[in-house]
Parts: C-alpha cells; sequence; structure tokens
C-alpha cells in the first residue's frame, strides 16, 4: 500500500492513495495511516522553508506494509523523494527531522489505550 504526499502551489500538504486525495469522508483508518506521512511531511517542509529552500519537486511516498492475516499494519517506510541537485549535505539532516515527527514516534512506540463505558444512572422523582 501506498500513499502518496506532496506539497501544492501554496504549500499545502495533500495525501492521496491510488489518486484519490485524503479527507475527512474517508475511513478514520485510511486518515490515521497518512498523518504518518503527513507529520513527515509538516517536518521536512519546516526544513526547507528555514533554509529558503523550495518545495518544487519535493515528495513522501509512505509505503505500508499490511498484513491480512493478522489485520495489522507490519511496517511503514517513508521516502523522501527530493529533486535533481538537491544538496546532498542535508541528507542526513532530512531523515533526522522526519524522526521527530511525533506520530511516527507514536508508531514506534504506542501509548497504552483503554476503553470505558458509562451508563447514566436514572433519576426517579
Amino acid at each position: 500500500m501506498k500513499i502518496e504526499v506532496q506539497f501544492d502551489q501554496t504549500a499545502n500538504i495533500i495525501a492521496s492513495y491510488k489518486g484519490k486525495e485524503i479527507g475527512m469522508t474517508d475511513s478514520p483508518y485510511m486518515i490515521y495511516l497518512a498523518t504518518v506521512g503527513m507529520c513527515s511531511a509538516v517536518y521536512v517542509r519546516a526544513f526547507l522553508q528555514q533554509r529558503n529552500m523550495s518545495l518544487a519537486g519535493v515528495t513522501l511516498d509512505e509505503l505500508i506494509k499490511y498484513n491480512q492475516e493478522e489485520n495489522r499494519v507490519e511496517h511503514i517506510e517513508i521516502q523522501v523523494n527530493l529533486p535533481a541537485g538537491f544538496p546532498a549535505k542535508y541528507e542526513r539532516a532530512i531523515k533526522t527531522v522526519v524522526d521527530q515527527c511525533p506520530v511516527k514516534k507514536h508508531f514506534v512506540l504506542p501509548p497504552t489505550v483503554s476503553v470505558v463505558a458509562n451508563l447514566e444512572e436514572e433519576v426517579i422523582s
């Protein structure tokens, strides 16, 4: 599974799957998966903008290995695609910036989740 992340002309981040933009009408699970690539893009954009570098030609691919039998994601790879002529001295820094994404960190070390069902008590008068 591949989610593609791009920047539009105004530097907004757009994620898509199979050519269709991922938005709030998509399943919560698809939105959840897309947030890893989108968060990574936020950090890449900030890095480039701080150095007055163009976003032209910069895209990200989020490659997801999904285990059908266990019904879960096994691995996510974020590929930052940089244009020809991009300064090689920043390649390692780009990887470091993506590692700062808090969504990625939550995938790596997930929080515990608990569910509580609260029933309202009936008031008898």
